[in-house]
C-alpha cells in the first residue's frame, strides 16, 4: 500500500513539474530581456536621458544596489569605461538563480544626453518566467526616476 502512495505521489510531481515546463516555454519562451528602440513594449524601449555620461555612469553606480530581487540586493560585477557599459548581478534567491544585466550608455548623436540600453539574461536555463523582464523593469524605473 504505502508504495502504491509513493508511486502515485511520485507521478504527480512529475506531472507537475512537466507542467509547469510546458507552461514556461509556452508564456515565457526565453531567458533573456532586452531594450530596442522599436520593442513593442514601450516600457522597454531604449532611454533617452539628458545627461553627460559621466553623470549617467556615477547614478547608475549608485542606483544599482538599491534595487532588490526577492529581498537580495543587486550588485555591480563590472564595468567596461571603453565600451561605456556597466555589468550587473541580480539573485533570484528563491531558487538561487543569477541573472546577468549589461548596461550600454552612449553619446547622443546630436551631443545633448546620453542613449541606454539594456540586456538581461539567465545564466542557466531556457525560460525564467519572465523574471528578465521584470529586471529591466525595475531598472529603467529607476533611472527614469532619476533622469526624467
Amino acid at each position: 500500500m504505502k508504495r502504491k502512495i509513493l508511486v502515485g505521489l511520485g507521478g504527480i510531481f512529475v506531472a507537475g513539474v512537466v507542467g509547469l515546463l510546458v507552461v514556461a516555454r509556452v508564456f515565457y519562451p526565453t531567458n533573456i530581456a532586452e531594450t530596442a528602440a522599436d520593442q513593442a513594449d514601450e516600457s522597454l524601449r531604449t532611454r533617452h536621458y539628458r545627461t553627460d555620461l559621466k553623470t549617467f555612469a556615477a547614478e547608475a553606480a549608485r542606483i544599482v544596489p538599491t534595487i532588490s530581487t526577492y529581498g537580495r540586493n543587486w550588485r555591480l560585477a563590472g564595468s567596461d569605461a571603453a565600451e561605456n557599459e556597466v555589468v550587473v548581478r541580480a539573485e533570484v534567491p528563491v531558487v538561487v538563480f543569477t541573472d546577468d544585466l549589461r548596461i550600454t550608455a552612449r553619446r547622443e548623436p546630436a551631443g545633448d544626453g546620453v542613449v541606454v540600453d539594456v540586456h538581461s539574461n539567465s545564466r542557466v536555463g531556457k525560460s525564467d518566467f519572465g523574471e528578465n523582464r521584470r529586471h529591466l523593469r525595475q531598472l529603467l524605473d529607476a533611472l527614469d526616476a532619476r533622469f526624467k
